[in-house]
């Protein structure tokens, strides 16, 4: 099994920064440094002790604060709730009702009405994008017979998007006509290797010209760093 090493070398050549992240270790003193950036010292970790140390400086993982010992919590709350009512990625308000206006609520997510009759729908108080079930439309001459519909308000007509003959109807996957094939298996993928008998602990991948699917030998040997 190979082993994973870090970028190591003599304090005397330790760089003055590395890439955040990066782990260094100087092999004479015996000290880890961690990257922190492009133009930023690293940040050393001499032993244990000081990593206590850095510990004892943090806050209690819970601790609480009470508003008063935040600058101007409450100004800066109201402007932010101000700024942002009505507002696209924002803030819905309420009306008088203590509702959300409709103007602030995208159609797709409007209210549904589910009434008996067309003539109950005709008396709704629709706006764009209501949509109304109908149990017996039959009065729409485009509904067979005792048969119920889906509509929604466009703004000024209902359109009709569905209708059904019974509430019960079900649909299975089979009745689905020019729905896509998936496939169940990796063999039942064209290019999948047809024989793959006696290739215990391969890996399976695309191969390197991109022609298909193979197997590779897994990677072995050492994981170098490098040096510094």
């Amino acid at each position: 099994m190979g082993r994973l090493q870090i970028k190591r070398g003599l304090a005397e050549n330790l760089p003055t920064e590395a890439a955040a992240g990066e782990l260094l270790f100087t092999t004479d003193t015996k000290k880890f440094y961690i990257g922190n950036g492009e133009g930023n010292p690293l940040t050393e970790f001499n032993n244990a002790a000081q990593l206590a140390n850095y510990l004892l400086q943090k806050a209690d993982r819970q601790h609480s604060h009470t508003s008063s010992d935040i600058t101007d919590i409450s100004t800066t709350i109201d402007s932010r709730i101000a700024t942002q009512k009505g507002q696209a990625n924002g803030i819905a308000t309420l009306d008088n009702s203590g509702k959300i206006p409709n103007a602030q609520i995208p159609n797709v997510f409007k209210e549904a009405a589910v009434v008996n009759t067309i003539a109950e729908r005709d008396a709704l108080n629709a706006f764009s994008g209501l949509h109304a079930l109908v149990i017996d439309a039959s009065s729409d001459t485009t509904v067979e017979s005792n048969g119920g519909a889906e509509y929604v308000y466009n703004g000024t007509n209902w359109i009709k998007i569905s209708e059904f003959n019974s509430l019960d109807t079900l649909v299975d996957w089979n009745g689905i006509q020019n729905k896509p094939q998936f496939v169940s298996a990796l063999t039942d993928l064209s290019d999948f290797p047809s024989e793959y008998e006696n290739e215990g602990g391969m890996l399976l991948c695309v191969l390197p010209d991109e022609s298909g699917i193979g197997f590779i030998a897994p990677p072995s040997g050492n994981f170098d760093g490098g040096s510094f």
